[in-house]
């Protein structure tokens, strides 16, 4: 769909042409506005203007802050710091963030622009394990690879040092850990979500969880959607980006790793579509962060707890703002099952 008139072009045209080394003439190209997105106004266009005699182009993406209901998705420039900040201590596959404005004058809000990366995207709707390139293009080989590769791109945003993220860790005196997490990100998400309404299965969850965290062994940044329709794949099979850092957050790895592999469920078994060939089943995919990562995690169902936990707060209240996503009359029980599931499972593990 095209962005239509109601976006202001020409003034972002303007913008752009006084931040361009020589300050040449911008003209925008191409601009459309996926319908997709939850949180920031997402637009994108392509940028191109003539130095030394020589046309150059930029593709590039606009997200805008817009008005949202969630609180924690109530600033855009809160995935500009954090994208910023990988790209400052690492080589990890993140978008270029080189523009922003806080000055609501120029296109109506504030905003960011960032590189637009070429690369394709497991689809989440339909499922990736049932329609889509990912489906119908890759053998089972291909897909464990593409799934692999996401993981040990994660594995590298994972070693930068909780430090690196200052903005995260207002007020942490101690290394950011399971308890950290769940106190600072998940019950907050939580007190919004549930408006004053009490969820057993919810909050009995999170007591046990927070009162028996397992070892921290590292601690840094939560990506917080890590899943492969956040992860952006060369035709090689290689990482090109990771993406949507809209709340991020500070805490041990495997708070990802879980939702990584917890999300490959959601999107089959959950919608009544069976698990494609190529995607690790549990005890694979848990050998294969071992090793990666270096240290066994024999607690592992801990966060495959918090996964589930996670995933059945954003099911008890409306977060999608203007976009379709009705609340559920009750709970669903494939999510509510899978929480009770890794729950006792980790109660078992700390009984021996």
């Amino acid at each position: 769909m095209t962005a239509g008139p109601a976006f202001p072009a020409a003034r972002l045209a303007a913008w752009l042409s006084a931040r361009i080394a020589g300050r040449p003439p911008v003209a925008l190209r191409d601009v459309t506005e996926p319908a997709q997105g939850f949180s920031s106004r997402t637009v994108l266009l392509t940028a191109a203007w003539i130095e030394d005699g020589v046309e150059r182009e930029r593709p590039l993406v606009a997200r805008l802050q817009r008005d949202v209901a969630v609180p924690m998705l109530a600033d855009v420039f809160h995935q500009y710091r954090v994208m910023r900040a990988i790209a400052a201590h690492s080589s990890v596959k993140v978008p270029v963030v080189e523009f922003k404005e806080e000055d609501a004058a120029v296109l109506g809000a504030p905003f960011f622009l960032m590189d637009r990366i070429d690369g394709r995207v497991p689809p989440d709707f339909p499922s990736y394990h049932a329609q889509g390139w990912f489906a119908e293009e890759l053998d089972a080989a291909g897909r464990e690879r593409h799934w692999w590769n996401g993981v040990r791109e994660m594995h590298r945003l994972h070693a930068i040092d909780w430090q690196a993220f200052p903005f995260l860790a207002e007020g942490a005196d101690t290394v950011p850990d399971a308890v950290f997490y769940l106190t600072r990100f998940v019950d907050h998400w939580y007190d919004w979500a549930s408006a004053g309404r009490s969820f057993p299965i919810v909050e009995d969850a999170l007591r046990f969880l927070m009162a028996n965290p397992p070892p921290c062994r590292r601690s840094g940044l939560v990506w917080n959607d890590a899943r492969l329709g956040n992860t952006m794949f060369r035709r090689d099979g290689e990482v090109a980006s990771l993406f949507d850092f809209e709340v991020a957050s500070l805490g041990p790895p495997e708070v990802d790793l879980a939702h990584w592999m917890y999300l490959d469920d959601v999107f089959s078994l959950n919608f009544g579509v069976e698990r494609i060939d190529g995607i690790p089943d549990e005890a694979a995919a848990i050998a294969g962060f071992e090793r990666i990562y270096g240290w066994p995690m024999p607690y592992f169902s801990y966060y495959l707890a918090v996964a589930a936990v996670k995933i059945l707060i954003l099911s008890i209240r409306s977060y999608g703002n203007d976009k379709a996503m009705p609340t559920p009359d009750a709970l669903p029980d494939f999510l509510v099952g899978r929480v009770r599931r890794y729950v006792d499972r980790y109660a078992a593990y700390l009984r021996g």
